[in-house]
This record gives C-alpha cells, sequence and structure tokens, in this order.
C-alpha cells in the first residue's frame, strides 16, 4: 500500500439520505469507513473508521448502528476520526511556532499520508511536505 493517497475513494456505498453520511470500503487504505458530510463554505466529508461487523449491523439493525455511532454521525470529531476533506479539521499547532506566524492563509492541500490508521494532510509549506493529524473534540 502506497502511504501517499491523493484523493479518498469509496466503493459499495450505502448512503443514510437522512442522517447525512454513508458508509463503504476505501480500498487506498482498505477499511469500511463511515463517512459523514460536513456543510460548510464548500461540503466535505470526515471519515471514521468502522469495526468490521459494522457494515452488516446498519444493514440489519440500523437504530443500533445509530447508536452506537451517535457522536460521530453527529460530527463530533472523536477518536474515530481517520480524516477529513478540508484542512479546517486538522490540528495546525503541530507545527513549529515560526511556521505558524509565517502562515497567512491555508497551505495547498496535497492529499493524505497514511500512517498507523490515520490519513494525515499533507501540505506544502515553501518546498518541503508536512504531515498534519486531524483534531478531535475529545482532547
Amino acid at each position: 500500500m502506497n502511504n501517499i493517497i491523493q484523493n479518498i475513494t469509496i466503493e459499495n456505498k450505502r448512503i443514510d439520505k437522512d442522517k447525512f453520511f454513508m458508509l463503504g470500503y476505501c480500498p487506498e487504505i482498505e477499511k469500511h469507513l463511515l463517512c459523514v458530510h460536513i456543510s460548510w463554505v464548500a461540503g466535505y466529508d470526515r471519515y471514521y473508521v468502522l469495526d468490521e461487523e459494522d457494515t452488516e449491523i446498519y444493514e440489519k439493525e440500523p437504530e443500533e448502528f445509530y447508536r452506537k455511532y451517535e457522536k460521530e454521525i453527529k460530527a463530533v470529531r472523536t477518536r474515530k476520526l481517520i480524516g477529513a476533506g478540508a484542512l479546517r479539521d486538522y490540528n495546525f499547532r503541530s507545527l513549529p511556532d515560526e511556521v505558524l506566524k509565517a502562515l497567512d492563509k491555508y497551505p495547498p492541500f496535497e492529499g493524505y499520508f497514511y500512517q498507523e490508521g490515520i490519513l494525515y494532510a499533507r501540505v506544502k509549506l515553501e518546498e518541503r511536505y508536512v504531515s498534519l493529524p486531524p483534531i478531535y473534540d475529545e482532547e
């Protein structure tokens, strides 16, 4: 598996239009994901890793699935969050102070760096690439 991923794709989608999410398989990281749609300036998805049996639970007992993933469906950035489609969900405080002070806008988003189950945002700062971890609400 290549650790640098340009785009996240979802196969075998199951879309829940009422709760604004979809379930599916991500071949780039070989995991099943819960993709919660976030309405913002431009809509994007937050990606949460699913347990193996969760797709089947959703099919057979959707209310049980809704209870298990209640926070994630409500877009809380729990520890199940592995990444997102927008830089606003990434932790720029992980950068050194001198780099942060020099930033006057979001740097170019160059896809993801996948490591140890996390989709780090890959951004270009001057001539080098930096990986940013997701932000969690439960810290």
